[in-house]
Order: structure tokens, then C-alpha cells, then sequence
């Protein structure tokens, strides 16, 4: 054998370890990302479960026999096809969950202004005048059409899990920035009504996935996308992925449709 063939053969050899090593690596990462979501949300659902479990051991909780969560969601007046696939996979209706279109002109993504602690009151008493006072859900969840929500793990989490008043689950932002309004937003129904006294708000962290971890998912770089712990994605405009949004949803629809999995912690 010449040299040419050996430092073929070598070349040949070399460029197969590192393809190898790179798939073992690409591998290792999807784990921990997967495995670091899971863990993290679960330490989180115990410590907010811990606080449902000493409202109702004081009795303050009041009982709630409507919906489970009533959605708000944001949408541009243009995109009626994607209104379409989201009333009929994430939002879509029946005795635990209801919701309604807030329509605006233009893109709505630049127009979620962040709610600083100055204006936390402010936002939650305009609440209070606007139709969502009207139905006797559980929870608000007040979100853009852009984000994708894991609906059966949400719903399991407010019936088993959340407090059932005095609670709200956002998006921290920086500095004085109390809720980041780009994101989803859940708020307990006394809130919304001007009913609590005092309410907790609460960083919903790695329930909020972000682009990173969004990428993994609807790249189906996770093994076990169904027992991915969740709540909400990072909005699917920002992704690399060249798809359209109603495909997007209906693909992750498809990856926890179905999903009753008991939330565990």
C-alpha cells in the first residue's frame, strides 16, 4: 500500500472518530438538557405544590366548579389559519379550558411591553374591567399566538398542583421588571377580580422553555418528548426551524396530545 492510500485510509479512519464522537456528544447533551429540564421543574412544582397544600390546610381556598383556565390570546389580525390550528390543538375547548382571540393590526411580538413593579397594579386592576372577569375559570392565562402551550400538562398541574388563589406564573425580566409580558402569563381568577389581599408571583423558570431548548424539541432531539416536563415553548418565530407556525403546533401537538400523565412531585 503507497503512501497515498495510507494517508487516505488514515484520513478515512480519523474523519469517522470524529463523526462518532460528535454523535456521542450530541447525544450526552440532548440527556442533560432533557434530564435537566425534568429535574429542575419538579424541585419547582414541589415548592409551589407546597403552597396549595397550606392554603387548604388554613381552608382559604375558595371552590371553583367552572373551567380550569380561561385563555387570552394576543393574535395579528392576518393569521386567521393560525388562530384555526391553535382552537384545535392547544386551545381548544371543552369543560377545562375556554378561550378567546384578542385581535391587533401588525406583528403583536413588538408590542408586549414588559410589566415593571410600578405598574404590577396598575395591570392587574385594568384586568378587572375586562371580559375575562366575566367567566369563573380557575386561572387566566394570558399568552401570543407565537408560543406554544402544553395544555394537558398545564391542566394537570392547576387541578393537582398550583394554588388555587393568590398566584401568579410569569417570566421575570431584568432590573425592576416583574413580569416579562413576551412570555405567558397565568394569574389566579381573584386576582383578576381584585379578590386577594396579598398574591405571590412566582418565576416559572424552566416551565418556560427557551430557545434553546425549544430548538431540541421540535428538532426531535429528545428521546422522550411525551415525558418532557413543561408548560410553555419559546416563541416559535425565533426559531431556526424552517416551518410554518401551524405546522409547528401541530407537530408539537402531536408530541404531547393525548398526554394525561399525572404531574408528579
Amino acid at each position: 500500500m503507497g503512501w497515498f492510500e495510507k494517508f487516505s485510509l488514515f484520513s478515512l479512519v480519523i474523519g469517522l472518530v470524529s463523526v462518532s464522537v460528535l454523535l456521542v456528544a450530541l447525544v450526552q447533551l440532548t440527556h442533560r438538557l432533557e434530564d435537566g429540564v425534568n429535574r429542575d421543574n419538579s424541585e419547582l412544582l414541589k415548592r409551589i405544590g407546597a403552597l396549595r397544600a397550606s392554603s387548604e390546610l388554613h381552608g382559604s381556598a375558595e371552590q371553583n366548579h367552572g373551567p380550569l383556565v380561561a385563555m387570552i390570546i394576543r393574535s395579528s389580525r392576518q393569521n386567521s389559519a393560525l388562530r384555526r390550528t391553535i382552537r384545535r390543538t392547544w386551545a381548544r375547548e371543552d369543560r377545562r379550558v375556554m378561550h378567546r382571540f384578542v385581535l391587533h393590526a401588525g406583528n403583536i411580538s413588538s408590542k408586549s411591553r414588559p410589566i415593571t413593579v410600578d405598574r404590577l397594579a396598575g395591570w392587574l386592576k385594568r384586568l378587572q374591567h375586562h371580559g375575562t372577569v366575566a367567566t369563573n375559570a380557575r386561572y387566566v392565562l394570558f399568552a401570543n399566538e407565537s408560543v406554544f402551550v402544553n395544555t394537558p400538562l398545564l391542566l394537570a398541574a392547576i387541578e393537582r398542583v398550583l394554588p388555587k388563589e393568590a398566584f401568579i406564573l410569569c417570566t421575570p425580566g431584568t432590573g425592576n421588571v416583574t413580569c416579562d409580558a413576551a412570555h405567558p402569563i397565568l394569574v389566579s381568577m381573584d386576582i383578576v377580580r381584585g379578590r386577594a389581599q396579598r398574591h405571590v408571583v412566582h418565576d416559572g423558570r424552566r416551565l418556560y422553555l427557551n430557545r434553546r431548548e425549544t430548538e431540541a424539541l421540535v428538532r426531535h432531539q429528545l428521546d422522550d418528548e411525551l415525558g418532557l416536563t413543561y408548560f410553555f415553548t419559546a416563541s416559535l418565530y425565533r426559531l431556526s426551524v424552517k416551518r410554518s407556525l401551524p405546522t409547528l403546533i401541530d407537530q408539537l401537538w402531536l408530541a404531547c396530545g393525548g398526554n394525561d400523565t399525572p404531574v408528579e412531585y
